[in-house]
């Protein structure tokens, strides 16, 4: 048994500290919020598992990653007593008249790099047999059958739940504000772990007052999205709107409640949402169902990711500190995969292996890098073959 630390309890967090904890380590996890999570930027998120959706503005190693998370969350969601939202009906990808050019670029890429996966060129007859309230505003639609979504702040509830119940030891409203190897400053003291793992999102940022233990090469993008209520809405799938400036997604939760949400502006800014972006994701909502004209807002949420200059996901190891991070837009679309990365390191850890082996153990070497004593090993290099694998 490993005395673990784990240091932010966002998703990736909560996974990483249940998940330990049933393979028998001794778990301590300490977070700056409270248990509820609402400065998580998990919360700032739709839930979607669209890596077909994502694949024009990701590297493939992204899809290839997406779709093995697609095949993981039910094994993950099963194992949970608390309710739990997750579906697998796949997503629609429209696009108004105007903006054709951006669809057909869209159709001629996945055409060209992800033909082993099926899409569904839709007419509007073949719209309304699917999703019979967008008939009436497009006449055209890509389906993509494997795509899914999983409830967000459902998984988080449902993993504070499990966390509590298998009496984790969790330190909330505990900023840890140093770490220094295996040991972290928090509460005026030092503390030694065996090992500590570090999932503290944009908490990670080197600043000037945050220097111990801080991620140089770690930036903030803002995100934002509408929370909605919507009787007259009756969407069932994720649903993305190409357009020239950003992309538009509509994710439908329980009883006529949808997300509405852009993917990613380039600030660090998380004060309230500007008119401007309200106007355009409202606009852009009421443009694909006139019955977002009558939704009631019922909340606007503004939150930070964390991401690196090449918004690749990273997990750098030593013997005594993990660091995941730079999960950028894709958290939910991925984490499941950097779960088994993370359970594989910890375990070669404990066997006292040499750390470049881990590149044999695990599906995605890339995104490991590691500090052995004496020598700096950086894997990050690109695997352009995820495509066509």
């Amino acid at each position: 048994m490993a005395n673990i630390a784990i240091v932010g309890a966002g998703l990736m967090g909560r996974l990483a500290a249940l998940f330990l904890h049933r393979q028998g380590e001794q778990i301590t996890l300490f977070d700056k919020d409270q248990k509820k999570g609402e400065l998580s930027a998990a919360r700032a998120a739709a839930g979607l598992l669209t890596p077909l959706g994502e694949s024009l503005h990701c590297e493939p190693n992204i899809v290839a990653m997406g779709f093995d998370s697609l095949a993981l969350w039910p094994k993950i969601l099963a194992s949970l007593d608390g309710y739990h939202f997750f579906q697998q009906q796949g997503s629609l990808l429209v696009s108004h008249a105007q903006d054709s050019g951006d669809f057909q670029r869209f159709v001629k890429h996945l055409k060209h790099n992800y033909a082993q996966h099926p899409c569904h060129f839709l007419n509007r007859e073949q719209i309304n047999e699917l999703e019979p309230e967008l008939g009436r505003s497009f006449n055209r639609a890509l389906y993509l059958p494997e795509e899914g979504q999983i409830g967000n702040r459902k998984l988080l509830l449902a993993l504070q739940q499990q966390l509590e119940s298998e009496q984790v030891n969790w330190h909330s409203n505990q900023h840890v504000k140093q770490i220094n190897g295996n040991r972290l400053f928090v509460n005026g003291d030092w503390r030694r772990f065996d090992l500590i793992i570090d999932c503290r999102g944009t908490g990670a940022i080197k600043t000037a007052g945050n220097t111990v233990g801080a991620i140089s090469d770690l930036r903030a993008v803002r995100g934002e999205l509408f929370q909605l209520f919507a009787p007259d809405v009756h969407i069932q799938r994720p649903i993305r709107l190409m357009h020239p400036r950003y992309q538009l997604y509509i994710a439908p939760k329980d009883k006529g409640h949808y997300v509405v949400g852009a993917t990613e502006i380039e600030s660090d800014d998380a004060g309230p949402m500007t008119v401007r972006s309200s106007l355009e994701l409202l606009s852009a909502a009421y443009s694909i169902h006139p019955g977002f004209a009558e939704a009631q807002i019922r909340q606007h949420v503004v939150g930070t990711r964390p991401a690196f200059s090449d918004n690749q996901p990273r997990m750098q190891v030593s013997n005594e500190l993990i660091q995941i991070n730079g999960l950028f837009r894709h958290g939910f679309l991925i984490a499941p995969v950097l779960l088994e990365q993370l359970l594989t390191a910890v375990a070669h850890i404990k066997q006292a292996k040499p750390l470049e082996q881990l590149a044999e153990l695990v599906a995605y070497p890339e995104l490991m890098r590691w500090q052995p004593p004496g020598s700096t090993t950086n894997l990050n290099q690109r695997h352009n073959t995820y495509a066509n694998s």
